[in-house]
């Protein structure tokens, strides 16, 4: 509960902190992890807040349309409810920031996922 108490007295000061801001929160407080089961790999993004998680599988030929990571993995599904909804409450964001954010993370998790296939060559 201490992250929640220092962004709310944070919050009286700061309205909206900008998406660099966001970032630097996202780095600082969330930890990934990148776990790998029957049905694919998947990066979660722990924090006392809840979890992010973003789910790969091994890309397909004809899967040319989705966003890949350079060793073939295509982003099949993304669960941030747990952030934007602490993100709309502290930060005061809305919905119109939401597509930036789910971004943000989906290019954290992209990276992730290519030091994690590459560290296991």
């Amino acid at each position: 509960m201490l992250i929640t108490f220092f962004i709310h007295k944070v919050m009286g000061i700061t309205i909206f902190m900008g998406m660099e801001n966001i970032r630097e929160f996202i780095e600082e407080h969330f930890t990934p992890r990148v776990n790998e089961d029957s049905r694919g790999m998947k990066v979660i993004f722990d924090s006392q807040v809840g979890e992010g998680i973003i789910w790969f599988e091994r890309a397909k030929r004809g899967w040319g349309k989705k966003p890949l990571s350079t060793n073939q993995y295509i982003i099949v599904d993304a669960d941030l409810t747990h952030l934007l909804t602490f993100l709309n409450r502290y930060y005061q964001i809305n919905e119109e920031h939401y597509h930036d954010i789910r971004r943000m993370f989906i290019d954290m998790g992209m990276d992730i996922m290519d030091k994690h296939t590459k560290g296991n060559d």
